[in-house]
C-alpha cells in the first residue's frame, strides 16, 4: 500500500471536536457554500471555511495548538528516530461537493517542497472515492487510488515524491481534513533557500517549520 493508516484516540486529540464548534456544524460532511468554476491552485483555499481557519489561527488559537503539539509529540515523534521540523501549523483542506480541494494533481516537490518530508493527513470526516486523495503506488506511475479515510485514524504518506491530488467530488458530501509535514533533521537543508510557492514563507526552521527536539 502506499499509504499507512494509524489510529489515535479522537477525545484526547478533539481535531474533529474543536473543527466542528469553529464552523458551528455537529456534521462536518454538510459544509457547503457555491462557488463558480472549479478551484485551480492559488485560489483553492479561498473559502469562507478557510478564513474562519486561518483567521483563528491568527488571533491565537489556544485549543488547537494544544492538541496539535500534543498529536506530534505523542504520536508522531515516536516514529521519528530523530530530532525533525515539523510545519507550524497544519493546513485546512475543504473538498466541497461538486469541486476539488486542491488544484492540481502534483508531487510536493513541484512547490518546492524539500526531499525527506513526510505528509501526515489528519482526516475530519470520513472519505472515500471522489471525495478523497488519490495517490498513486510508485512515483510517475499513474496508477491513482483513493485512500479510505477515516475519523480516528491518520495517514502518512510520500506526497514529496507521490503525485497526488483530487478528483470532483461527486459524493454529495464535503470532506474536511487538515494536513502537515515533517522533515527529519538529516534531510534539512537550509542554504538551499527554497520557499512554498503558495505560501511565499521559506522552508526552514522559523518560517514554514519549527524544531522538534526528541
Amino acid at each position: 500500500m502506499n499509504y499507512a493508516s494509524i489510529p489515535y484516540d479522537i477525545d484526547k486529540y478533539p481535531f474533529v471536536k474543536i473543527i466542528q464548534e469553529l464552523l458551528g456544524t455537529e456534521n462536518l460532511e454538510l459544509v457547503d457554500e457555491k462557488h463558480e468554476g472549479l478551484f485551480q491552485v492559488g485560489n483553492d483555499s479561498k473559502t469562507s471555511f478557510h478564513d474562519l481557519f486561518y483567521n483563528k489561527y491568527r488571533s491565537g488559537w489556544e485549543e488547537m495548538e494544544k492538541a496539535y503539539n500534543d498529536f506530534i509529540a505523542d504520536i508522531v515523534a515516536p516514529t521519528i528516530n530523530e530530532d525533525f521540523l515539523v510545519q507550524k501549523f497544519p493546513t485546512f483542506r475543504v473538498h466541497l461537493n461538486s469541486n476539488v480541494a486542491v488544484g492540481a494533481f502534483h508531487k510536493d516537490a513541484d512547490f518546492n517542497h524539500p526531499k525527506g518530508e513526510i505528509n501526515f493527513v489528519l482526516p475530519l470526516t470520513n472519505s472515500k472515492d471522489t471525495a478523497s486523495i488519490w495517490v498513486e503506488s510508485e512515483p510517475d506511475k499513474g496508477d491513482f487510488e483513493p485512500m479510505d479515510m477515516k475519523v480516528g485514524e491518520y495517514i502518512q504518506f510520500n506526497g514529496n515524491e507521490l503525485t497526488h491530488g483530487n478528483k470532483v467530488n461527486d459524493t454529495g458530501f464535503t470532506r474536511v481534513s487538515m494536513d502537515f509535514r515533517i522533515l527529519p533533521l538529516s534531510m534539512y537543508h537550509p542554504e538551499q533557500n527554497t520557499e512554498s510557492v503558495t505560501r511565499k514563507t521559506k522552508f526552514v526552521d522559523g518560517e514554514y517549520y519549527k524544531l522538534f527536539k526528541k
